[in-house]
Order: structure tokens, then sequence, then C-alpha cells
């Protein structure tokens, strides 16, 4: 089974989507120590570090996830979005953007077989050109796929919430990626809300 680990791992819905495509989550880091405690409950064999990504190193991370530099599958993580929404002011000095590119630095330190970034929409604004550029030059030498733009519902997901996500690997270890080797499979098919809850218990 191959592990990876999950960076700004909050309540855990990007690890449960790893767990559902059979990878092992050995460990996970989230800076909130209640979502921590959710992820703990339904992770409850990972290895939980509560603490600031910003504050690791590849080599600290490796000693705690129990994983040589070079074997790690995979990281993945959702670093914070605020400072990129919609919703938001935008603001270039928001620190909270620096978070985006702390996971690529650590990526480029662990050096896992690939990586997977999410984030909002936003995060392609031009007003961020230089952050993504920052960014990726932790991971010069991956093969790095365009930004996709993923639309939950697209993919059978009650919501049409859309977010972006930044995806590299090494390519002696996969056959040849590209933005279409994701694109949702033909069977798919749009689930509302009330077909989703039903069957859940209700208390009025």
């Amino acid at each position: 089974m191959p592990d990876v680990i999950d960076l700004y791992a909050g309540a855990g819905g990007l690890s449960l989507g790893a767990a559902r495509a059979a990878f092992r989550v050995v460990a996970a880091v989230e800076n909130d120590r209640y979502a921590l405690d959710t992820h703990t409950r339904n992770f409850p064999q990972t290895i939980h570090l509560n603490t600031d990504v910003a504050a690791l190193t590849g080599e600290r991370l490796l000693e705690v996830a129990g994983v040589r530099r070079g074997q790690l599958d995979g990281i993945i993580g959702g670093p914070p979005c605020q400072g990129f929404s919609a919703i938001g002011q935008k603001r270039l000095d928001d620190d909270r953007n620096n978070q985006f590119v702390e996971f690529f630095r650590l990526a480029g330190e662990v050096r896992p077989k690939f990586f997977l970034a999410e984030n909002v929409p936003g995060i392609l604004d031009t007003r961020f050109d230089a952050l993504r550029e920052r960014a990726m030059s932790f991971v010069s030498d991956y093969e790095i796929l365009n930004p996709m733009k993923v639309v939950a519902s697209d993919y059978g997901a009650p919501t049409t919430r859309t977010r972006i996500f930044f995806m590299g690997f090494q390519s002696r270890y996969f056959e040849p990626l590209t933005e279409a080797s994701f694109d949702p499979p033909a069977h798919a098919r749009t689930v509302c809300v009330r077909e989703a809850l039903r069957g859940l218990p209700c208390d009025i």
C-alpha cells in the first residue's frame, strides 16, 4: 500500500480521499488542535503533528513519519486559502499566503514520488503569479501538470464546490500523465443533496 503524508490536514477530507484510493496516510500535520482531534478520531493509525507546517523541515517530517528521504509515495494537502478567496481581500501581504509556498518547500525537501495541493480558484489570480512561481521553484525538476480546475459535482459529489489542484510527479515512477488523465469517469452522474442525505436519521 503506497504511503502519503497530509499537510494542512484539517479534519481529514483529503486524507479520506487518499484512503479510499488505497493510500495509507502515515502522517498528518495540522495547526488547529480541534481539527486535528477530529482527524485523529477518523485516522487513529496515523501519526499526528499539531504544529505549523512552516516550522517543519523535510528531515523532521520524515523522521516523525518513519519514512526515509526519497521513499515517500506522496504528499497531499490544502494550504490555507483565505488570502486567495473571492470573498476575502486578496491581499499580497496576507501571511497565510506563504503557507502555499511552504507546501512545495517541504515537497522539495522530502522528495515524494508525487505531490498534490488543493486551493481555491483565486490562487490563479495574476496578482499571485510571483507567489506561485516561487512555490514551483522548489519542485522544478518534477513533471508538473497545468493547474486543474475541478468541479466536485462533475465527480458525483453533492456540491458545486470548485477547486484548483496542483500536481507534480517524478516521471520514472508513473505512466505518462496529463490533465485529461483526471477527467471525470464516464459513469459519473450528478447527485443532489436530497439523494445524498436520504436514509440518514433525522430528529425533529
